[in-house]
């Protein structure tokens, strides 16, 4: 996210050169030492295995909050960063952020290099450029199908996709009044959820999990960017959607 865009192409160009079932009954009773028909113990049940397992990729797709802009160290701080720490390790981390890039953009410039690097796991969060600049609705819908196509034909990758996340009306988010931004938040990410059905993306439910509206600090003093603190809990939605569904 970010107001005032950069030279599109030299970032564009920086950024690519860095780049159980439960409760089966057990084959015989002398596996636990239990008669048959005996409960078993929480401590015999099955847990269900995550989808992924080390060694990892993850891409991360997105913008300036994918790069870690509003930080000082964006490498530490950012929320790409922190979430592949907080994964099963060794991950390989391949962070595609590009400030100020829309989602059309993003196709052009950071699909290939993550389908190239055959990701287990991929991030996506672009979408608040793409109302601030004002890119029709119709268009953003047409676009993600144009994303979220070749990452599931092309990649055995999981797919995680991030919304429009909801803010205090005392902050001028998006540039739009309080029940304006709402309503509009409410529509795209409507687009983003269906989005994420049809092409077995798991949504990543910002708007309701990111908790800005009582922790008004998670965003910096530019009134867009995250803080230190707000990029840390939205890793953690992240992460706890993944975990959520098995993913990791």
């Amino acid at each position: 996210m970010q107001r005032r865009r950069k030279t599109f192409g030299a970032l564009a160009a920086g950024a690519l050169a860095r780049l159980a079932p439960l409760g089966l009954p057990l084959a015989a009773a002398g596996a636990t030492g239990c008669a048959p028909g005996t409960p078993k113990s929480a401590a015999d049940a099955v847990t269900p295995t995550p989808a992924l397992r080390p060694p990892l990729t993850y891409a991360a797709l997105g913008a300036s909050d994918a790069a870690g802009v509003g930080v000082e160290d964006p490498q530490r701080d950012g929320w790409v960063p922190v979430l592949s720490r907080q994964l099963p390790q060794p991950t390989r981390l391949v962070n595609l952020g590009i400030p100020g890039v829309r989602l059309f953009e993003a196709i052009e410039v950071e699909l290939a290099p993550a389908l190239e690097v055959k990701p287990d796991l991929v991030t996506i969060w672009l979408v608040v450029n793409d109302i601030l600049t004002g890119i029709p609705l119709d268009r953003y819908r047409a676009d993600l199908d144009s994303l979220l196509a070749p990452l599931r034909s092309g990649t055995r990758a999981r797919i995680a996709i991030g919304n429009v996340p909801n803010a205090p009306d005392s902050l001028p988010y998006l540039g739009l009044p309080p029940a304006e931004r709402r309503a509009v938040a409410a529509t795209w990410n409507a687009a983003i959820a269906a989005a994420a059905a049809a092409h077995g993306a798991t949504l990543v439910d910002l708007y309701q999990r990111w908790p800005l509206t009582e922790h008004p600090e998670y965003i910096g003093a530019d009134r867009l960017h995250p803080t230190a603190p707000g990029y840390r809990a939205l890793a953690d939605v992240f992460r706890q959607t993944l975990a959520s569904e098995r993913i990791v």
